[in-house]
């Protein structure tokens, strides 16, 4: 099976890092895998050489446009030359021009959907409308959770499948490597870490959750935050951060493909999101066995459930920061929690068992039988 996935960039998100993780089940399956990207490469794009390593191909389609015509005819002529079983778009433009290219093509098609709602920074009435209506004609809708499906299967007029996401197991860390870069950051070796990964955009309330740390500090004075990810707020949330006097005690850690390891050398994961679908980072958090101190919103409620970690509503530092104290400040507790996080990933969320579900969904939409997709 030849399996096209296109998405708008190769920055590190949610959706890339699934990718990264079918890529690398591709691999293990002898599944052929083309990745194409709608923006030229850039700094913090290195997954973009990650998948290359594993063995996929990558590719980039880029304009300045979303509707520009030369693109659109580029990648059509792309798609008749190559003619994949199946191609699989991820986010907003992927959606609509591979969408278009798609149907022009008679190629089969998949949409996967990673949020329970557009982000109202960035819409724009007539192309969120014309993306609506192709993925009201591909061959399968994806939601990447129950709460994503409810959402759009009113909007679409249609089906969306359930398909939540997965991540691999993480490889343990050694002691000296445990120490080694908790050094490299600038913690002391018995210092309590909080840890959170996302975009610094405004639906993950880092604002929020400088507040909730500042409270924290109170009772906790020497924890530490580690934020892992960037975007255009940083500049503003590290004055925020200052304003609150904690300049030595969060590190901006910014965009890193080493997640797994900076989850191994943290203590407990918190989110002040206001906005999820079913976050990777949660995911990555439970395969390291991290308890969780979290909101709830999107998938996250299924994730968590009543054993790892606590949840609390958004918008709310003061419980956000009470519920993070708690795990602190009972050990034998969190351990627990991270525990029964650990369980259930491996349990729900395996990466193989993710990768299977999506080939037979793959192979509903394409005339490949199931032995040929293995060959």
């Amino acid at each position: 099976m030849q399996v096209l996935q296109v998405i708008d960039s190769l920055r590190i998100g949610g959706a890339q890092k699934l990718m990264l993780t079918f890529a690398e089940q591709a691999r293990a399956h002898q599944v052929k895998l083309t990745v194409v990207s709608l923006s030229e490469f850039s700094q913090g794009m290195a997954l973009a050489e990650d998948l290359r390593a594993i063995g996929a191909e990558v590719l980039v389609f880029p304009a300045n446009n979303l509707f520009t015509f030369a693109r659109l005819r580029d990648f059509t002529r792309f798609l008749k030359e190559r003619k994949f079983s199946v191609v699989h778009t991820h986010l907003t433009y992927a959606n609509i021009i591979a969408g278009l290219a798609g149907k022009i093509t008679r190629t089969p098609l998949i949409s996967t959907l990673h949020s329970t709602a557009v982000d109202r920074r960035h819409a724009h009435f007539l192309r969120d409308k014309i993306e609506l209506m192709i993925l009201s004609s591909v061959n399968k809708v994806l939601g990447v959770g129950k709460s994503v499906s409810d959402i759009y299967e009113p909007i679409l007029g249609r089906e969306v499948s359930v398909l939540a996401n997965a991540v691999d197991e993480n490889t343990k860390l050694t002691k000296q490597e445990y120490k080694t870069l908790r050094a490299q950051i600038g913690l002391a070796s018995s210092q309590p870490t909080f840890i959170s990964v996302g975009r610094l955009s405004p639906d993950k309330d880092v604002d929020g959750l400088l507040q909730a740390f500042s409270i924290i500090r109170k009772s906790a004075q020497n924890a530490a935050l580690l934020i892992v990810g960037d975007g255009e707020l940083r500049p503003e949330l590290e004055e925020k951060a200052q304003s609150l006097g904690l300049e030595k005690a969060v590190f901006w850690l910014g965009m890193r493909n080493d997640v797994p390891k900076l989850l191994a050398v943290s203590d407990v994961y918190i989110s002040a999101s206001r906005r999820e679908g079913l976050p990777i980072s949660l995911l990555e958090a439970m395969m390291a066995a991290l308890p969780m101190v979290v909101t709830d919103v999107g998938e996250v409620a299924a994730l968590v459930g009543d054993d790892a970690g606590i949840l609390v509503p958004h918008s709310e530092p003061t419980l956000l920061a009470e519920a993070a104290l708690r795990v602190l400040e009972m050990p034998n507790y969190g351990k627990f929690l991270g525990e029964a996080g650990l369980a259930r990933a491996r349990k729900d969320y395996g990466a193989k068992q993710w990768f299977m579900r999506l080939m037979n969904i793959y192979e509903e939409i394409t005339p490949v039988a199931r032995e040929q997709a293995y060959a």
